[in-house]
């Protein structure tokens, strides 16, 4: 079962880059401009009782800011290296937020409590999240910097900086790991 698993995730890393381009609204123009504040919202908690506002969340924090849903297979891949993120970086004021959308409460909350993230694992139960970053797929991930605001995130493989990032190999590159460094130094 083990080894079916990672041939799965492995056939699923290499044909993210694929699956992105064929996702309709990835390559249209950013509708979240860098730069300016991040829009605030607020979700219910999976990881806990309540509603949370990212906003609260974020307080002097840098965000990665990562859009998933449970039957997402890319999605499900890149929550585990989210993890990695968020462990190797949490001391220094790096914190992971992730939001299901287009998805049902239950298999949302069954997949938090089979992992047991310890970052923020949030349910857009008004859509609100959803609406205010214009999330047509998923996976699709923001970076917030401590003053709020949207950084953009270069991609490993070809050095061009995007907003949002739907490719899920993108969080397994070392140069990520420098980057997410770079940003926390600032």
């Amino acid at each position: 079962m083990n080894r079916n698993k990672t041939l799965l995730q492995s056939l699923i890393l290499l044909s993210a880059p694929l699956l992105v381009l064929l996702a309709p609204g990835v390559d249209a123009q950013e509708q979240v401009t860098p730069g300016v504040l991040a829009p605030d919202f607020t979700a219910r908690s999976l990881s806990a009782d309540g509603l949370e506002t990212l906003s609260v969340i974020a307080a002097d924090k840098v965000v990665l800011l990562n859009f998933w849903a449970s039957w997402c297979y890319p999605c499900l891949v890149e929550m585990p290296e989210f993890q990695k993120l968020y462990e190797r970086f949490k001391d220094q004021g790096f914190t992971v937020v992730a939001v299901a959308v287009y998805d049902k409460s239950e298999p949302a909350k069954a997949f938090q409590d089979e992992h047991k993230f310890d970052f923020h694992v949030l349910f857009d139960h008004t859509e609100e999240a959803k609406k205010r970053y214009f999330v047509e797929v998923v996976p699709q991930t923001f970076l917030i910097g401590r003053d709020g605001r949207l950084i953009p995130i270069p991609n490993p493989k070809t050095g061009k900086a995007k907003l949002k990032v739907n490719d899920p190999t993108v969080w397994v590159q070392p140069q990520t790991y420098d980057f997410i460094a770079s940003v926390l130094q600032r």
